[in-house]
C-alpha cells in the first residue's frame, strides 16, 4: 500500500459530519473537517507520483502566509480584483491538499466579495489565519506521518 494511503489507514481517519463554515456568520457553504486526508492520496494517484503530490503539498504550505497577507492587503484596501486573484488561488489550492475547512471559509470571504460587501469580506479574511494555523498543523501531521509509514 502506498505510504499516502497507508497513513490514512494507519490513523483511521474520516471525514466529519457537514457543519455550517466556521467563523462566518450567515454562509452555507459545508464545512468538513479540517483535512481530507485522502486529497494527497487522490492527487498522487491523478499524478501517479506521491513525491509530486507531496511536493504540491510543500509547496502550498511555504506559499500560504504570502497568500494570506495578500489576501489581508486586499480586502484592507478593498481592492476586489486583487482580492479574487489571491482567494481563488487560496480556494483552489486548498482543496488540492485536502484543507477543507480553510477552502469553505475562503468561499466565504469569496461570496462577500462578489456580493460587493467590503467589510464583511474584510471580518470573513480577518478570520482565515486562524483556520490556516490549524490547516497548516494538520496537513504537516499528515505528511509527517504518510513519509514516516513504509509500504508494506
Amino acid at each position: 500500500m502506498p505510504p499516502l494511503v497507508a497513513a490514512e489507514s494507519a490513523v483511521g481517519l474520516e471525514a466529519a459530519p457537514d457543519t455550517v463554515c466556521v467563523g462566518c456568520s450567515g454562509c452555507s457553504h459545508p464545512s468538513t473537517c479540517v483535512l481530507d486526508p485522502l486529497a494527497l492520496a487522490r492527487l498522487a494517484c491523478e499524478l501517479e507520483s506521491e513525491d509530486l503530490a507531496r511536493s504540491i503539498a510543500n509547496t502550498y504550505l511555504r506559499m500560504l502566509d504570502s497568500r494570506l497577507s495578500r489576501t489581508e492587503t486586499a480586502l484592507e484596501s478593498r481592492d476586489e480584483v486583487a482580492a479574487m486573484d489571491v482567494l481563488l488561488s487560496l480556494r483552489v489550492s486548498s482543496c488540492t491538499v485536502g484543507l477543507m475547512r480553510l477552502e469553505s471559509a475562503v468561499l466565504c470571504v469569496i461570496d462577500a466579495v462578489r456580493r460587493g460587501e467590503a467589510e464583511l469580506a474584510r471580518v470573513r479574511g480577518a478570520r482565515l489565519a486562524a483556520l490556516a494555523a490549524a490547516a497548516r498543523s494538520a496537513l504537516r501531521a499528515h505528511l509527517d506521518l504518510a513519509w514516516s509509514v513504509q509500504p508494506g
